[in-house]
C-alpha cells in the first residue's frame, strides 16, 4: 500500500465511520492508509468493509480508507492511560475560528505531529464557543469565537488530529462577577487579581469544582478526546497574599484542597469515561516552597491524574538553576535535567500507577530574561530531544499567540528517535539534581498573562 498525499483532498466525500447514522470512529493520522485507485463507479455506492469505508460520489474514483480504531484508554488502578503518544500544539479559540486554523492542521499533519490543544475555557474566563452549559451561559462566558464546536472536531479528527480541550480552572473574572461568593477575596471584600486586574475564583469551593467539572462533560460530548486543566493552582503575588481563603490554612492546606477537587473530578469524569490531565508549573518539582505556595504536588497529582503537563520552559528558571548560567540559553540541558528530576520526583516503590508525562516546551524568545537566546527550529529540536533522552516520549509545544512558523523546520515528518541512550545512572543523578534545585534562588516563572517571583529554594 502507498500512502496517497491527496487524501484529504477527498475528505468530504469520505465516510469517516458508520453508515446508518453511526457515530464516527476517530482515528489517528498514522492509523489512515488509503490505497491505489482501484476502479471507476458509475452509481452512487457505500460499501462497508471490516474497518474500510468506500467513497460514495458518483462517476468519481473510489479509494478505500483503511484505518486502525483510536485505541480506548487503559484503566490501570484509578486513573486511565490514554493510549495516545501525544506530540502536539497549543491553539487559541481566536485562532479556531479563523483560517489561520488552516495554518495549524497543515503543520500538524505534515509533521510528526498528531494533537492540538484547543482552548475550551482561557485564563479570562471566556469560552471559544456556545457551549450547552447552563452556568457558562448564565455567567456570560461563551464568546462563539468557533461558531460550530463539534463540526471543527469532526473535521480534525478526520485528518487524523487528536484534540485535548484546555481549561483555565481559578483564575475566572466571569464567574467571580457573577457570584460573589465563589470569587477569591481579601478581608476588604475586593477581589484577589492578577497583574492584568483579573480575579480569580476560589479554588476550596465545590461550586466552582461543579462549573469546571459541568464545562469539562459537555466539550467531550461535542468531540473534544480529552481534558486538560491549567491555571489549576493557588494565586502567586503581593495581591495573592492578602486573599482570604474563608478556611484555616493550618489545617486545610492548599495541597489539600487541590487532593480534594482532583478526587472530585476523577470521580466525575471517569465515571463517564474522560481521560483528563492537568498543567503544573516545572519549578514545583522538587521545590517545598513552590510546592505549598502554589498547592501543587507533583508526585501526588502524578497518582490522581490521567497526564501530567509541567512547564519546563527554559525561561521559567532562574540563573544557575540545574548548575546551569542560564537556563534560557541552554534549553537542551534544562529540559534534559527538568525531565530527570521529575523521573526522579515520580519513582515509586509500591506499584500506584503514576500519569503519563507530557511536558510543555518553550516555542517562544523570552526577552525578559537576562542572557536570554532567540527561539528557532534549533532550539526546539534540541528541546524535543532532551525529553527523548531523558526517557519520555510525548510533548506540547507552547506559543501564546500561535506563532509556530519555525517549528516545521524542526520537525519531520518521521518522529526523532533518541540518539543519547539514557544512562543507567541518570536516576542517581537525579538525587544531586533535587539538592542542586533547593540550593536554588529567585526563579522567575512567566506564563500567559501571569508573571510571578517564584523561588525553588527552601
Amino acid at each position: 500500500m502507498k500512502i496517497k498525499s491527496c487524501l484529504f483532498f477527498f475528505v468530504p466525500f469520505i465516510l469517516i465511520g458508520c453508515v446508518n447514522g453511526e457515530s464516527p470512529k476517530k482515528p489517528l493520522k498514522e492509523d489512515v492508509v488509503v490505497t491505489d485507485t482501484v476502479e471507476k463507479i458509475t452509481d452512487d455506492t457505500t460499501s462497508v468493509q471490516g474497518d474500510s469505508v468506500v467513497s460514495m460520489q458518483k462517476d468519481s474514483t473510489r479509494h478505500v480508507v483503511s484505518r486502525i480504531t483510536r485505541p480506548a484508554p487503559i484503566q490501570k488502578g484509578a486513573l486511565l492511560i490514554p493510549q495516545v503518544k501525544v506530540k502536539g500544539i497549543y491553539v487559541t479559540g481566536p485562532t479556531a475560528g479563523t483560517k489561520r486554523m488552516k495554518e495549524m492542521v497543515e503543520l500538524v499533519t505534515s509533521t510528526e505531529m498528531n494533537t492540538i490543544v484547543l482552548d475550551i475555557k482561557n485564563d479570562g474566563g471566556d469560552l471559544t464557543y456556545k457551549i450547552q452549559d447552563t452556568m457558562a451561559q448564565k455567567v456570560g462566558a461563551c464568546k462563539r469565537y468557533v461558531r460550530d464546536m463539534p463540526a471543527l472536531l469532526k473535521e480534525l479528527h478526520e485528518q487524523g488530529i487528536y484534540v485535548i480541550g484546555r481549561i483555565v480552572c481559578f483564575k475566572d473574572p466571569y464567574l467571580a462577577k457573577y457570584d460573589k461568593d465563589l470569587a477569591l477575596c481579601k478581608p476588604d471584600g475586593s477581589s484577589v487579581t492578577d497583574g492584568k486586574g483579573l480575579p480569580w475564583v476560589n479554588p476550596y469551593k465545590e461550586k466552582v469544582w461543579d462549573y469546571i467539572c459541568s464545562i469539562a462533560e459537555q466539550a467531550t460530548k461535542d468531540g473534544f478526546d480529552e481534558i486538560q486543566f491549567d491555571y489549576v493552582r493557588f494565586p502567586i503575588g503581593t495581591d495573592a497574599n492578602k486573599a482570604d481563603y474563608g478556611v484555616d490554612l493550618a489545617t486545610y492546606s492548599k495541597e489539600q484542597c487541590l487532593s480534594d477537587f482532583f478526587a472530585y473530578v476523577q470521580k466525575r469524569l471517569h465515571a463517564k469515561g474522560i481521560v483528563y490531565g492537568a498543567d503544573l508549573f516545572g519549578t514545583v518539582i522538587g521545590s517545598d516552597i513552590d510546592r505549598g505556595r502554589t498547592g501543587q504536588n507533583y508526585a501526588e497529582l502524578a497518582t490522581m491524574t490521567d497526564a501530567l503537563c509541567p512547564m519546563i520552559y527554559p525561561s521559567h528558571y532562574g540563573k544557575r538553576t540545574f548548575g546551569i548560567p542560564v537556563p534560557d540559553a541552554n534549553p537542551y540541558q534544562t529540559i534534559y535535567k527538568a525531565c530527570l528530576l521529575s523521573q526522579e520526583q515520580l519513582k515509586r516503590q509500591d506499584s500506584t500507577t503514576i500519569a503519563v508525562v507530557r511536558p510543555w516546551l518553550q516555542c517562544f524568545s523570552a526577552p525578559w530574561v537576562e542572557g536570554h537566546i532567540s527561539y528557532g527550529s534549533k532550539q526546539i529540536k534540541d528541546q524535543i530531544q532532551a525529553v527523548y533522552d531523558a526517557g519520555y516520549d510525548e510533548w506540547i509545544l507552547w506559543n501564546a499567540s500561535n506563532h509556530y512558523s519555525q517549528v516545521k523546520a524542526a520537525l519531520s515528518k518521521e518522529p526523532v528517535k533518541s540518539i543519547t541512550p539514557v544512562k543507567k545512572d541518570t536516576v542517581k543523578k537525579a538525587d544531586t539534581l533535587i539538592q542542586k534545585v533547593k540550593e536554588e534562588k529567585d526563579t522567575v516563572v512567566t506564563k500567559d498573562k501571569d508573571t510571578v517571583k517564584v523561588s525553588p529554594a527552601n
